[in-house]
């Protein structure tokens, strides 16, 4: 067991659900021994939030002896000495995000995200990814071989915009693969534990082409019920859901398509798989529905985001009591970091599934890009794994998806106006270059707080 405090920073901590959640985890790691957690946010005041809830959840289960919580501001003071570093930062919040939602939608397009792809997509990377860029040259100089991971969206182009200026091997986690080897399992009533599963992609769009049960192969049992229940005529209720507990072929109806014509299933659901297939829902129908209205309705899940954050910063207030059913496992997005910490300490090797610069990981996929595979966590770091046989249909699909994605980095970074506009066009949910620009134009002017290079 370790014996000497070692520090993990958190860059973004007013995201307090992040927050909430990794201290639960911690707290319930026993074995991992003491830490220092240094929380680290632009905003003063969603900063002390997340640090007095920090420091509740530590006082109520009495482990003040081993876990330490401080804060602060200025992140360059607290990244000397760090072992871990984790990113989470939302440039602008639930504001900005619905802000694009808005504008895309009176242009004609519909987002059930808007957190990776599509304009919505763009006009998030246009913020978020040269902030992430300059915490990353702060890692480089102050904490150069802390082990790094990123949870903040746009995935694909962070991981790619951090290593591309920074040369650090960020990895970026979340838990959308996880949740859907879970429902893989769920569909044919196995343990997860007795499953296994190949995957690769981008983030948001992971191809699972092997599915395993006991070692032997479970896509004929998945494939069955599949294609019993969508047979059945759909509850609408299950049509663009995104809060449900037991998964059915109709929480993800086009996925399953995919699945018929490529043999893989499209990690993480439709919800977010919809968004690469502009083409295919042009006008936002979806069965019988409408992407980010009635169907994966985006507003529903700021409210609950911002229901969640209120309740929290009461709790922190001391003007309700601390939910004592957050020492439960929590399920949230950090829910594989533990256990990546705890596979690096003890070099257990466990895998997990990882964003990271390709560098001929996947065949077919350009080597600066960031793709979505299978990691080994070590002592030495994340070892991504190999995956040279997902076929050329299916890769063919992610190069034509990352080509925006290269064009929207040197955007961002260099604050150039008309290659956000070529972005926009080889997005493809636009192809008019008139419709494009106006669009490109209406979205810089409403997030122009947030982007100091287009000014």
């Amino acid at each position: 067991m370790p014996t000497a405090d070692r520090v993990l920073v958190l860059i973004g901590a007013g995201s307090a659900v992040f927050t909430r959640g990794l201290l639960a985890d911690l707290i319930g790691a026993d074995d991992l021994g003491a830490w220092e957690i240094r929380l680290v946010d632009v905003d003063p005041v969603a900063l002390d939030v997340a640090t007095s809830l920090a420091r509740s959840m530590v006082e109520a289960r009495d482990v003040g002896g081993s876990i330490r919580v401080t804060s602060s501001t200025d992140r360059r003071s607290v990244l000397p000495g760090a072992d871990f570093i984790v990113t989470c930062v939302g440039v602008g919040g639930r504001p900005a995000w619905q802000l694009d939602h808005e504008i895309v939608q009176r242009h004609g397009i519909y987002q059930p995200v808007g957190d990776s792809i599509m304009p919505g997509g763009i006009s998030r990377l246009l913020r978020t990814t040269p902030v992430l860029v300059e915490i990353a040259r702060d890692i480089a100089e102050l904490a150069p071989d802390a082990f790094y991971f990123n949870y903040s969206n746009p995935m694909t182009a962070n991981v790619q915009a951090i290593h591309q200026e920074t040369g650090l091997d960020v990895v970026g986690l979340c838990h959308g693969m996880h949740h859907i080897q879970r429902e893989l399992a769920q569909l044919i009533d196995a343990p997860f534990e007795r499953t296994s599963t190949l995957y690769a992609g981008i983030n948001h769009l992971t191809f699972i082409y092997d599915f395993r049960l006991d070692g032997r192969d479970a896509w004929p049992l998945v494939r069955e019920r599949v294609r019993r229940e969508l047979a059945e005529i759909p509850d609408p209720a299950d049509i663009g859901n995104i809060f449900y507990e037991k998964p059915t072929a109709w929480h993800n109806p086009f996925a399953w398509e995919l699945f018929e014509r490529y043999g893989a299933f499209a990690a993480a659901g439709d919800r977010h798989v919809v968004e690469f297939f502009p083409e295919r829902f042009a006008n936002g129908d979806y069965y019988g529905k409408k992407l980010g209205v009635d169907a994966f309705s985006l507003p529903e899940i700021l409210e609950w985001g911002e229901n969640r954050y209120q309740g929290m910063k009461r709790q922190a207030l001391g003007e309700e009591p601390l939910d004592q059913t957050i020492f439960e496992r929590s399920g949230g997005e950090q829910e594989q970091l533990i256990a990546i910490i705890r596979s690096i300490t003890f070099d257990s090797r466990e895998m997990f599934s990882c964003n990271v610069v390709n560098n001929g990981l996947v065949p077919g996929l350009p080597d600066w890009s960031a793709v979505e595979i299978p990691g080994v966590a070590t002592a030495r770091g994340i070892r991504p794994v190999a995956v040279p046989d997902l076929g050329k249909p299916l890769t063919a699909v992610l190069a034509r998806r990352l080509s925006s994605v290269d064009i929207a980095v040197d955007a961002a970074l260099h604050g150039d106006r008309d290659l956000v506009v070529e972005a926009m066009i080889a997005d493809g949910a636009i192809v008019d270059v008139d419709a494009a620009a106006a669009l490109t134009d209406d979205l810089l002017a409403a997030q122009a707080q947030h982007l100091p290079r287009f000014a």
